[in-house]
């Protein structure tokens, strides 16, 4: 009995100085071994932004792939650093490793001990309008959960990496198919960022006609954050489009002698150059851009049914593309704000109190193209899910804001202005083209010259719509050299 129970005190003894000994070496040495009875240690190689795709199915972003490198404060990976860095680079890292634990740097072979990740970035001409820091798309739609990829080590009690971990990655969401099909078309996108090299500053947004669908959209410059497609500017002759839309409403085709000038109460108007257009109907002063005739025309029309016309058409309205971003498309001046005469008639040429988005106009001449019928314009398709499988979006209501014959007709007087009038530059070989060219006074000055933004807002082809394209050209000279010349190029790589 005595012999067993030294034997079994021996056996103690020996797996206690055994564990004790483990402990030290485990405090006190600068090896260790994995074990999942540790806490841990998680370092982020990347997160995805929400998936967004070309109506196709390719992506808008996430779509260029690179490779990252997570690099451990260890010998092996320490000496690997000379082979895929330079030495500034080695330097930054090893000066970060220092912290003891896990860091991530890009890195550009998969030839190296390191482990490395494939990881994504995102090279689109859309980024304004998609990113979060132009409040952007991706700013206001809400995922409930992140694409990140992310690897786990274990560490010690003294939060020391353990020897030979090879750390666990975790990459489920960050692959995830989920996300939305837009309504951008990746040639029409293309096809808009070349036509659109000659202008600096603007913007240029193309649409489907029938549906108001956004199927491209380029703001300049490229490498702003801000999104020019839903800032508000002065719109200048574009305008005069809804004032024709209304006189058509109405009956209206005021005959009226224009010489250069018309006075309202103490108030000169002029045309450019104080060119004298001499008798004008409506169609041939919608061509010629007659201000004068238009100024005439809105005090005949009244305020009341302008603004009338101009709300169907969708001014001073509200845009949503989603849940969470909805913005004002325009500012339309009151009935009160246009008692004065003379603020009537600048109103009538789009000058004065009215601002608008280059979407809510590409909204009005959808209307117009669309036999009279208003969308909203809208940039989502659909929504795929994270299996795979697509939820279709529901589709836009449209409501009537012109009369068939009234659309139709005002269709045709866009034709003449490009045929005979102050559009002539945005025709094409196949003669098709139909639109009106704007100038907005801005009332600020550069060198002693005002600065005006000009316009082009057209539809192709003219009988049966397909395109209605809006071009903005900041500090321009005319709609007709600026603009027309973008929208002419687009036409012409598209049919």
């Amino acid at each position: 009995m005595l012999k067993r129970y030294i034997a079994l005190s021996t056996v103690v003894v020996i797996l206690l100085a055994g564990s004790v000994g483990r402990v030290g070496y485990i405090i006190f040495s600068g090896s260790y071994t994995a074990s999942q009875g540790y806490n841990s240690y998680s370092v982020t190689v990347d997160v995805d932004e929400p998936q967004l795709y070309y109506r196709n199915g390719e992506k808008i972003n996430n779509n260029v792939n690179g490779l990252t490198a997570v690099i451990r404060p260890v010998t092996n990976d320490l000496a690997a650093l000379n082979k895929v860095y330079s030495p500034k680079q080695v330097k930054q890292i090893t000066s970060e490793l220092s912290q003891g634990y896990p860091v991530v740097h890009s890195i550009s072979t998969q030839q190296t001990p390191l482990k490395t990740f494939e990881t994504h970035r995102s090279e689109t001409s859309l980024s304004q309008f998609i990113s979060r820091d132009s409040s952007g798309f991706l700013k206001h739609i809400k995922e409930d959960y992140k694409r990140e990829l992310k690897v786990s080590y274990h560490i010690d009690a003294r939060d020391r990496l353990l020897a030979g971990d090879e750390g666990t990655s975790d990459s489920d969401n960050y692959f995830s198919r989920e996300g939305y099909i837009m309504t951008f078309d990746k040639r029409i996108q293309q096809v808009t960022v070349n036509a659109s090299k000659t202008i600096s500053k603007g913007c240029v947004l193309v649409f489907d006609a029938k549906t108001a669908e956004i199927l491209a959209c380029v703001s300049k410059p490229s490498n702003t954050y801000v999104n020019k497609a839903v800032q508000q500017y002065s719109v200048g002759s574009v305008f005069k489009i809804v004032l024709a839309a209304c006189a058509l409403e109405n009956n209206v085709d005021l005959n009226y002698y224009c010489n250069g000038t018309t006075k309202v109460g103490d108030t000169f108007f002029s045309c450019q150059n104080n060119h004298a257009h001499r008798l004008e109907s409506l169609e041939s002063a919608l061509a010629n851009s007659c201000n004068c005739y238009f100024a005439n025309l809105a005090l005949d029309l009244g305020a009341e049914k302008i603004i009338s016309t101009a709300k169907r058409l969708g001014f001073d309205s509200h845009i949503s593309f989603c849940d969470n971003w909805q913005f004002r498309a325009s500012y339309l001046p009151t009935k009160s704000k246009l008692k004065a005469q003379g603020e009537l008639a600048l109103f009538g040429f789009g000058q004065g109190k009215l601002t608008s988005t280059p979407l809510q106009l590409g909204a009005m001449l959808c209307a117009v193209a669309n036999n009279g019928k208003y969308r909203l314009p809208t940039v989502i398709v659909s929504k795929r899910e994270r299996n795979g499988s697509i939820t279709q979006q529901q589709s836009v209501s449209e409501t009537t804001a012109l009369s068939t014959q009234s659309a139709s007709l005002l269709c045709s007087y866009l034709r003449t202005a490009v045929v005979y009038g102050t559009s002539y530059n945005a025709e094409t070989s196949a003669h098709q083209s139909a639109g009106k060219t704007g100038t907005a006074q801005t009332g600020q000055y550069k060198n002693g010259r005002e600065l005006c933004n000009t316009w082009f807002a057209g539809f192709y082809p003219y009988d049966n719509p397909k395109y209605c394209i809006v071009v903005l050209c900041e500090e321009g000279r005319s709609g007709a050299e600026d603009c027309c010349p973008v929208f002419r190029t687009i036409v012409e790589n598209l049919e």
